[in-house]
């Protein structure tokens, strides 16, 4: 039985909370509906089908909108307070994740972004089925998590980064002990030997300290749902000391991006490494760096590249291209191509 301590009083805030914001929870009837953004209590927007439209029909007031923040910091172990750094409250309930920032600190009054956790976990064969995914790509993905090669999975917000990174997670060989480190907790791995772990940076239980952790408990693989901080110097620290098949994914605009985005990622660890260190060692831990964006409200894979080193003499990555959108929806251009 999966236990989660601070959520025994989930029933009750759910309640609370759905009581107060039942117009919005009513637009989720629709399936094709997966998030609800509340910037004020008269504008209101959906993303349905991938595609973002306003909901004009509903209002909210601003108690019931800062009253459903501050619940769903209580049922954190939060208190949330205006004008000061609790007042964002990252919060989650069965099946619902949230975002929401309290006014001032949000100018229009309190805001509140809810979004439903897929149902569905999809697997790589799905993908293909779907047209998301061409299955000779498939196949190489397939292959390279049960090869053990260090991924990152890049793309910006609403692309399916966290949805792809369960995918490949189907492929890890049960054989593998894994740990994974998010905030909150999205991946939904049916490996048996899995540990989930969930960070909280307002407790000051950062992803780096996870990450430490995780070293010390014997994982084969480590899992970061999403790198945003100086946890990036200490999952490439883990991933070049003797684990293999690391993954975790990132906000960026392309393949290429993804590497200088760890760059900018890692040095915010404060560690007294010179660029070019960081760089020869990014360039030696990943292996594959797979790209997802969005068009026409459809999630698709944009690229995939394997990094083959470091040049420091012109001070670029060497990528090859396995996988380019013919389109020409992917973007970032920059790096040395070998396809």
């Amino acid at each position: 039985m999966q236990l989660d301590a601070r959520m025994l009083n989930a029933d009750r805030v759910s309640a609370l909370v759905r009581h107060r914001l039942s117009a919005v929870f009513d637009l989720f009837d629709n399936p094709e509906v997966t998030e609800v953004s509340i910037n004020c209590g008269d504008e209101i927007w959906i993303t349905k089908a991938g595609r973002r439209e306003r909901a004009p029909q509903v209002r909210l007031t601003e108690v019931d909108i800062s009253s459903a923040i501050r619940e769903l910091a209580g049922a954190m172990g939060q208190d949330a307070r205006p004008e000061t750094p609790s007042a964002i409250v990252n919060a989650k309930l069965p099946g619902l994740r949230f975002a929401g920032v309290l006014g001032p600190t949000a100018g229009k009054g309190s805001a509140l972004s809810i979004r439903k956790h897929a149902k569905k976990v999809f697997t790589l064969d799905q993908y293909v089925a779907a047209g998301a995914i061409r299955a000779t790509e498939a196949e190489r993905l397939r292959h390279w998590v049960r090869e053990g090669k260090n991924m990152l999975v890049g793309g910006s917000t609403d692309t399916g980064k966290t949805t792809l990174l369960n995918a490949l997670s189907r492929e890890i060989p049960d054989d593998e002990r894994v740990l994974t480190i998010e905030e909150p907790r999205e991946l939904q791995l049916v490996t048996p030997n899995w540990i989930p772990l969930e960070a909280n940076v307002q407790k000051a239980l950062t992803p780096t300290l996870l990450v430490e952790l995780c070293v010390r408990k014997s994982p084969d693989r480590i899992l970061l749902g999403e790198l945003k901080g100086p946890e990036a110097a200490a999952f490439l620290e883990a991933a070049n000391t003797g684990h293999h098949g690391c993954m975790a994914s990132l906000h960026c605009n392309s393949a290429y991006d993804a590497l200088a985005r760890l760059e900018v990622l890692t040095l915010r660890a404060g560690l007294d490494w010179p660029l070019a260190a960081i760089r020869q060692q990014i360039a030696s831990t990943i292996h594959v760096i797979v790209h997802m964006g969005k068009a026409d409200g459809m999630r698709r894979l944009n690229e995939v590249a394997l990094v083959r080193g470091y040049d420091a003499v012109t001070s670029r990555y060497d990528v090859e291209w396995i996988y380019r959108r013919a389109d020409g929806a992917a973007s970032g251009q920059q790096g040395e191509s070998k396809s």
